[in-house]
């Protein structure tokens, strides 16, 4: 599959756990194009408890990236975003611009502790919502309070307006047999907007989709597999509400 959006990397290099040097980001921009992947959302952590990028450190920083990477041919093209740890106050911070949006839309990708109790997840993101924005839970496998009962995650997104993303790597079961199990209920019920890299290295963690691609190809079609994998993450790009 082509045209591939990941929506949620740690490709800036120097800023967090992810790429450790312009090297090693344009090595994984490498894998990423070679994946499949032409389009790549920058989503450097967000946490109030550390020194963090700012949105213009963020500007910079893909500017330079970009520029590496054009003189290298790699044909991926990257926008601006954060992955934002949820703390009170976080609506207020967005609308100050002081924390990014993806590709500055209305969409938001955040994270909590993996065993945040559910209904601190549900009041955060009906919280974010309110103000206007559309917030994306990172990947929903993590959190047990959610997934431990899937009419709960169903819940949850009609309750707050929320989508859920997924990484490849739980898709493709390198995360375990238990987080894939996971993975497939949550496809099974349409739970499943996105489907992301969650990219930190050109190792381990490096930004490898095609098994994933081919999984969602194999088992829900190829409408399906390119609804999270492309359209979705276009209508990020185009600032569009997913209906």
């Amino acid at each position: 599959m082509e045209e591939i959006i990941d929506i949620h990397s740690h490709i800036i290099p120097c800023v967090d756990d992810g790429a450790r040097s312009m090297e090693q980001s344009l090595k994984m921009l490498e894998i990423a194009a070679s994946e499949g992947i032409t389009g790549m959302i920058a989503t450097p952590h967000q946490k109030a408890d550390r020194k963090c990028v700012t949105p213009e450190g963020i500007t910079k920083r893909i500017r330079i990236l970009q520029e590496e990477a054009e003189k290298l041919k790699i044909p991926v093209k990257l926008y601006p975003g954060n992955e934002i740890f949820y703390r009170h106050g976080l609506a207020e911070l967005l609308e100050a611009g002081k924390i990014r949006t993806m590709a500055d839309s209305h969409y938001a990708l955040i994270e909590f502790l993996p065993g945040e109790d559910y209904n601190y997840i549900r009041d955060a993101l009906g919280r974010v919502a309110s103000f206007g924005y559309w917030p994306i839970l990172a990947h929903v496998e993590r959190y047990a309070n959610v997934v431990k009962n899937l009419e709960k995650a169903r819940e949850l997104k009609d309750d707050t307006g929320c989508f859920f993303q997924i990484n490849a790597s739980s898709v493709s079961g390198e995360q375990g047999l238990a987080v894939k199990n996971v993975v497939k209920k949550l496809l099974k019920l349409g739970l499943v907007d996105f489907a992301a890299t969650d990219t930190h290295s050109d190792g381990g963690r490096a930004p490898r989709i095609k098994k994933c691609a081919a999984y969602l190809e194999k088992k829900w079609g190829t409408d399906e597999a390119r609804k999270l994998l492309v359209e979705n993450p276009g209508c990020i790009l185009q600032d569009k509400l997913l209906l």
